[in-house]
């Protein structure tokens, strides 16, 4: 089975995450940057290129974070790394609005993609040390 390749990047700054509030379905919900890599593209460059293109920001990678896959309309993996801000301004992009958010206030029914999204940002908050866990809320 062949699955499609995503990146995510995750932008933290005086510990708030760096979002994207959508504009498209689901609609007012909130993605970590990133999206699909294309053809003939590294996956570095596609985190880069998509973190730019979604924030404004220009971004250099720290590290490859992790890989992670899912199912949402077609087997995915995704894959993660941590970026910092090296320039650019933020700006909103067509896909949405960036925002930092504290953690804290991140659980899924915010979430797009709650299904990734829930384990990534948990595993995250582990290798930070931190006591905070996202939780998945059900209805």
């Amino acid at each position: 089975m062949i699955r499609i390749p995503i990146v995510d990047m995750i932008i933290e700054q005086d510990d708030k995450l760096l979002m994207l509030k959508r504009n498209f379905e689901p609609q007012g919900k909130f993605d970590i940057p990133g999206g699909f890599v294309d053809n003939r593209e590294s996956i570095e460059k596609a985190a880069i290129r998509e973190a730019k293109e979604e924030t404004g920001f220009d971004v250099e990678l720290v590290q490859k974070f992790g890989i992670y896959d899912y199912f949402d309309k077609a087997e995915k993996t995704v894959h993660v790394f941590i970026g910092k801000i090296i320039g650019g301004k933020m700006k909103s992009s067509r896909e949405g609005t960036p925002i930092w958010i504290n953690f804290s206030e991140i659980n899924s029914d915010i979430l797009a993609c709650p299904q990734k999204d829930i384990q990534i940002l948990n595993d995250y908050l582990k290798t930070r040390g931190s006591e905070t866990t996202l939780r998945s809320r059900v209805v």
